[in-house]
């Protein structure tokens, strides 16, 4: 019985000390809540003054938001497609999904900034000053939004080790809920 014992506390070790043998993101990555807060209301502002429908904050979006923002940092790449290749909208789908509606669509706009201060009417403004990024921000389509906004003091690749900020806005609208959708409803 004695080998066995032994088997078991070496198999035992060898969980307890495996895991912490992956490598894991060194990087110190700080979440902007109170910027995410600022963009969406920065953009409601904006998009009242051209006669739109205020977004509404959708913690799915934000949840994805915040992971791309997050990847992209750690990962020092800068793209709606993900790191693997994955196409936004899929990438998107995980968190805001598009099962039990009829009709469904996602949008997306990203900005980087060297530093560690960076306000939400600048952030707002870049994007109006980018014609696919103002058809995103003043479309009457969505109804949704999420924002990620985090911090890097040192971000990877194609930031060069630099102070970072990325921001993702991640938009969505879901109509005509199906049989399904409503058969989900508490």
């Amino acid at each position: 019985m004695r080998p066995l014992a032994a088997i078991a506390a070496v198999l035992t070790a060898l969980l307890v000390v495996a895991p912490a043998a992956l490598p894991q993101s060194t990087l110190k990555v700080e979440r902007r809540v109170a910027l995410e807060a600022a963009v969406v209301r920065e953009m409601n502002r904006v998009r009242a003054t051209h006669g739109l429908q205020p977004l509404r904050a959708a913690p799915s979006l934000r949840a994805a938001a915040r992971g791309h923002s997050l990847s992209m940092l750690e990962l020092g790449y800068f793209g709606h497609d993900s790191a693997d290749g994955t196409a936004f909208s899929d990438r998107i789908k995980r968190h805001y999904s598009n099962r039990g509606w009829r009709t469904w669509s996602v949008g997306e706009a990203l900005l980087a900034s060297q530093g560690k201060a960076l306000d939400a009417t600048a952030i707002v403004a870049a994007w109006l000053a980018s014609p696919p990024h103002r058809d995103i921000i003043l479309s009457p389509t969505w109804r949704d939004a999420g924002i990620g906004a985090l911090y890097a003091p040192t971000a990877p690749r194609e930031y060069g080790d630099a102070e970072t900020i990325v921001v993702t806005a991640d938009f969505g609208m879901r109509e005509g809920k199906t049989e399904l959708a409503l058969s989900q409803l508490p």
